[in-house]
């Protein structure tokens, strides 16, 4: 039982880093002392057991946002605590607060939020990031389409 439950963490640990990547060469953009990775997809894409401890519906018509902050200059990349909120706009018009939670996997540092989506729906992101410790205050605002 405890080599499963290490294994189902370890895996979990293993996703979240290849989000990571993914975003890191899709989705990034950099500032002075950080650089923010962000994301967006279709929950069905998750293991289940990932959705289940996560508290996340896994389905089509659900949709995760990651967030991740990685302080620059450390020559290992370092996950940062922030304060993460945002909101998001459909197309026509409608627009909803999104609710960001942290998930700490070792060093790594995640936030993320769940929405509902229509198929082939365009939601629109704005994203305001205040990393720990730090004065500055950054935005990130994408696109996407589900």
């Amino acid at each position: 039982m405890k080599n499963l439950k290490n294994t189902l963490i370890l895996s979990i640990a293993l996703f979240f880093l290849a989000i990571g990547a993914v975003s890191q060469a899709e989705n990034a953009k950099e500032y002075a002392d950080h650089i923010v990775y962000y994301n967006a997809f279709p929950t069905d894409s998750l293991p289940p057991q990932m959705t289940k401890q996560y508290g996340l519906k896994r389905s089509k018509n659900y949709a995760m946002i990651n967030i991740s902050v990685m302080e620059k200059g450390t020559g290992v990349p370092t996950g940062v605590k922030s304060a993460v909120t945002g909101q998001l706009k459909n197309l026509i018009g409608q627009t909803r607060a999104l609710e960001f939670r942290e998930i700490k996997e070792g060093q790594a540092v995640y936030y993320i939020a769940q929405i509902g989506v229509q198929s082939k729906e365009v939601v629109n992101f704005s994203i305001d990031i205040k990393p720990e410790g730090g004065t500055e205050k950054y935005e990130i605002k994408f696109s996407k389409k589900f």
